[in-house]
């Protein structure tokens, strides 16, 4: 859908029975040839909405940041502060350490400690051999 999700919009929807449809500002969103009901149709363009990039917190931190301390200030003074964490996306490393570790540990019937400490292992000897073969490649 490539209509943008106004308030004029979806104000014409609320108002659909009071308006004909060539008059409506929301016809290019609830009309068409297909069999998709208004609901769908507004569920799609909410969902294109919310993906849209927004001038958030995490905009310009670098992408291994996990915490940000926004601070507000009224003139020169201290208003307040609020902390934003964010989980950091998993290395490739990572993924396929807890895959194939908690697919190992299950099976060998360790704990969960045990299970995690395989994980993390894994990963090490994963980063550590990518790390390797990068190394290997620029002496070449």
């Amino acid at each position: 859908m490539n209509e943008e999700l106004t308030r004029e919009v979806l104000e014409a929807i609320k108002k659909c029975n009071e308006t004909h449809c060539n008059e409506c500002l929301a016809v290019g969103v609830c009309c068409s040839e297909d069999d998709i009901t208004i609901g769908e149709r507004l569920a799609t363009a909410l969902l294109e909405e919310r993906a849209k990039p927004k001038d958030d917190v995490w905009r310009y931190a670098p992408m291994q940041t996990d915490r940000a301390v926004l601070s507000y200030y009224k003139g020169d003074k201290f208003w307040a502060a609020k902390t934003y964490t964010r989980e950091l996306p998993k290395t490739r490393a990572r993924q396929i350490a807890e895959q194939e570790g908690q697919g190992l540990a299950k099976k060998c019937g360790w704990s969960v400690a045990a299970g995690a400490l395989v994980v993390n292992r894994m990963e090490a000897a994963l980063t550590k051999y990518a790390e390797e073969l990068t190394n290997t490649k620029e002496t070449n």
